[in-house]
């Protein structure tokens, strides 16, 4: 079943988005992601009980948080395709991670693993996510603030309680939301805190424990290397490689593998999602998006809040952003975006112009050309 995403935000045009292992020795093992820090040993969380946060049980330092993404997860006894499965994993059923493998074992794009409690994860199937609890924000201000999750995962609720209603929405590790208001708790016997967000797709009653989301900082929307000229920034997005490149005239400043637009070639002459090749330029930026398309029921059907660090650069609401709804770039897998993962994408979002303003949901350039060129091949 093909991946995601048509996208749609209110009083715009229909936008388009993105979604789409012998046991040999183990050719390289390091972290996780270079600019994750290693999170503190935590107490006792096979999974979340009822969507209500466990902690995790943590036998040594670990450098992240394996959310299962689907079904029947394996946990097998070497990081190897064809070794013993020793475990399965439901979806948002979360381990600790304590080391990034890259073996040769996995499918063509991808040989990555995660060492977890009992065995080995292929990283295909896994969203690496933080676990940090957070000091609550206490007054959120007239304009609001923006707000990354840093736990696996935490449920909107229709009201500041855990005792209210879930609202249909989940919202998961390194996602990002508009807090609008602090509330405390309606229930009488307790004093916890609650942001109340803000969606711009579907208003309504969104409510969750402030505890579980950090609030990102004013330093955060300041653009990396202020000093270029905006005129020699240039991102390049390569088809065949599945990786996004950027320069500073001609000096390489960053790479990220990524997942593009496909052709779904079950869905006939409806099924042409590839990234087009051409020259762009980034003109609207966001730090968070709710994407939806589809009829409710038909397999192309997806409603994803909270997706980060938004850059549009064709027209036609194809966009860099972050991706957690999978764990597997170097191959064609999106509906036109350019998936990221969400720190690769906050990296592009803050490099590339316009310059994002903190107290606005999209920043637009004044003309097309004024924000940073992109070249698809």
């Amino acid at each position: 079943m093909p991946a995601l995403c048509l996208m749609k935000i209110p009083n715009a045009a229909k936008m388009q988005c993105v979604m789409r292992l012998s046991r040999r020795s183990i050719l390289k093992a390091g972290s996780l992601l270079a600019a994750r820090a290693l999170l503190p040993p935590l107490p006792a969380l096979d999974h979340y009980a009822d969507g209500i946060p466990n902690t995790p049980a943590v036998k040594r330092p670990v450098i992240a948080f394996a959310r299962a993404i689907g079904y029947g997860v394996a946990i097998r006894s070497e990081p190897d395709l064809n070794a013993q499965m020793v475990g399965v994993l439901k979806p948002d059923n979360v381990l600790p991670i304590y080391q990034e493998l890259a073996t040769d074992s996995g499918n063509w794009h991808n040989k990555l693993w995660y060492q977890v409690d009992g065995g080995y994860v292929f990283s295909a199937l896994i969203q690496p996510v933080p676990f940090q609890l957070n000091t609550p924000v206490t007054d959120a201000g007239e304009n609001g603030f923006w707000a990354e999750v840093t736990v696996p995962f935490t449920d909107a609720r229709s009201g500041p309680s855990v005792g209210a209603p879930r609202t249909k929405y989940r919202y998961y590790g390194n996602t990002v939301y508009k807090v609008i208001k602090v509330v405390k708790s309606s229930d009488s016997s307790s004093d916890e805190l609650w942001y109340q967000i803000e969606d711009e797709s579907f208003p309504g009653l969104y409510f969750v424990p402030a505890r579980d989301l950090r609030r990102i900082t004013a330093e955060e929307f300041t653009p990396l290397s202020p000093n270029v000229d905006p005129a020699d920034k240039k991102l390049v997005v390569n088809l065949k490689e599945q990786r996004v490149h950027a320069f500073e005239k001609d000096r390489e400043v960053f790479t990220s593998r990524t997942a593009t637009g496909a052709v779904f070639k079950d869905l006939g002459d409806a099924g042409n999602f590839a990234t087009p090749t051409g020259t762009y330029h980034i003109y609207r930026k966001t730090p968070s998006q709710h994407m939806y398309g589809g009829a409710a029921g038909d397999s192309d059907y997806f409603d994803l809040p909270g997706i980060p660090w938004v850059s549009y650069f064709i027209n036609t609401g194809i966009a860099f952003h972050g991706t957690y709804w999978h764990n597997d770039y170097g191959v064609q897998r999106s509906h036109g975006c350019v998936n990221l993962p969400c720190d690769k994408a906050k990296w592009v979002w803050r490099w590339s112009m316009p310059v994002n303003i903190e107290t606005q949901r999209y920043t637009m350039t004044s003309s097309l050309r004024d924000g940073t060129t992109v070249i698809v091949v």
